[in-house]
């Protein structure tokens, strides 16, 4: 005999209406949900809870490398609150900057390979710690390289915060955003243009900021879409970082890609990601199809593109860099 209640709560999740699931049937329709949507999302998020603060953003080290020069930076982004972060400015900018964003079991050392990749095409590359992962671990996470690549202190966080109303993903984006308002400003983007990658954890990152932050122009999200009661409510031993007070009330997570239409957005999905849950691509396909209909509505854009690869939870790059080219550096 068991007497679990993950089943249960899967079964009522079935039959919770998603307030603000996407049903716009014109470009009018859909901005208005979009604002309304942001609008909750900031409140159950608890990034209407955070603070401003100066960023005083100072730069700490530097060094040379083969066709840019990678600046190591941090900066305040709410009171008490300071990131570290990677800048990779190109010789020959193009004019565009990504914010380069890591998965779980380290920091930003992780996007270094790709964000290098990023810089000798042109773009000025930023590379920043989550909250509770890299350097922003909590003191008792802190050790060797062992314990950076298998820990952070999402779970510790994500406790202490809940009984703020908020979330780590909250927090993250909050983070990303004021990143991106020192960004912005740097003489080698122009105009603005800012654009948003990364995998699992990071593919994440990516996506919440785009939903929230209209001035991600594109947004690429590796190894992190996929319906939300099959990878995250039934695999609830995921990390603390996926979960939000009174999400699956809320909206899926086609939901989140509807609002980025019409700005460009790289959805990639492994063919056997475990991530995919137990109906694997089936319920990575049930989720694209809800932001195809949002795009649908913007059929002059094309900006929408979802690669299936093969293999599991590993980053696929093939493609994304001439994406992020057409897309933001023309």
């Amino acid at each position: 005999m068991y007497y679990d209640t993950l089943e249960a709560l899967a079964e009522k999740y079935d039959r919770t209406p998603k307030q603000f699931a996407f049903a716009a049937r014109s470009r009018e329709e859909h901005r208005l949900w979009r604002e309304a949507a942001g609008k909750r999302l900031w409140e159950i998020t608890g990034i209407a809870d955070c603070e401003r603060t100066p960023a005083g953003a100072q730069k700490t080290g530097e060094e040379q490398k083969d066709g840019y020069r990678k600046e190591s930076w941090q900066m305040a982004t709410e009171p008490g609150i300071l990131m570290p972060f990677y800048l990779l400015r190109p010789e020959r900018p193009n004019g565009a900057a990504v914010l380069v964003l890591h998965g779980h079991g380290g920091g930003k050392e992780l996007t270094e390979a790709f964000a290098e990749e990023l810089a000798q095409a042109g773009f000025l590359a930023a590379c920043p710690d989550e909250r509770g992962s890299g350097e922003r671990r909590e003191r008792f996470e802190q050790g060797d390289e062992e314990a950076l690549r298998r820990g952070n202190s999402h779970r510790e966080l994500m406790q202490a915060a809940l009984g703020f109303g908020q979330s780590l993903i909250g927090l993250a984006v909050w983070d990303l955003m004021r990143l991106a308002d020192v960004v912005a400003d740097l003489p080698e983007v122009r105009g603005g243009k800012l654009g948003c990658a990364g995998f699992s954890g990071g593919g994440q990152q990516a996506l919440w900021l785009a939903a929230l932050d209209e001035r991600m122009e594109a947004a690429v999200t590796g190894g992190y879409f996929y319906g939300m009661r099959d990878s995250l409510l039934r695999m609830s031993n995921n990390c603390a970082c996926n979960y939000v007070p009174m999400m699956w009330k809320t909206m899926d997570m086609g939901d989140l890609g509807a609002m980025i239409a019409p700005r460009a957005l790289w959805i990639a999905s492994g063919e056997s990601d475990p991530l995919n849950g137990q109906r694997g691509l089936e319920n990575v396909y049930e989720q694209v199809a809800v932001t195809k209909t949002a795009y649908a509505l913007y059929p002059d854009k094309g900006q929408l593109v979802h690669h299936v690869y093969p293999g599991g939870h590993v980053w696929c790059g093939d493609g994304i860099k001439e994406f992020l080219l057409e897309k933001l550096a023309r």
